[in-house]
């Protein structure tokens, strides 16, 4: 398995109330929003350690998925709102691919560009 990694977030219940207040005049009554929203953090020092994961796992199942263990607990913020709080970690049934396919193909990457990122083509 890829090196332990831990990426933590947050989902909070969002009511019609916080959604005009955050949304002002782009709120929509008609439109079905969220019941909960919030963000995943990753941090600079995992990014690489998730990418990764995800760039060399084997793919699983008929929908070819890679894996990624979730756990969610149940917190209050400190202005009394209640939340869900999430962890995201290798999941046990986590394999990487056949060695060294990824590193093949960031290698022949580098090789054809001279090691340069190309990230405009005019």
């Amino acid at each position: 398995m890829t090196d332990s990694f831990s990426v933590n977030g947050a989902l909070f219940p969002q009511t019609a109330e916080d959604l005009k207040a955050r949304l002002k005049d782009k709120f929509n009554p008609q439109t079905q929003y969220p019941s909960c929203e919030g963000v995943v953090n990753i941090p600079a020092t995992v990014a690489y350690q998730l990418a990764e994961y995800i760039m060399q796992g084997k793919p699983l199942g008929e929908r070819n998925e890679i894996p990624l263990a979730i756990s969610g607990w149940k917190r209050q913020s400190s202005s009394g709102k209640t939340y869900i709080s999430l962890s995201f970690k290798p999941h046990y049934k986590y394999e990487k691919n056949a060695e060294g396919v990824v590193n093949d193909a960031a290698q022949s990457v580098a090789k054809a560009t001279d090691g340069n990122v190309v990230d405009d083509f005019f």
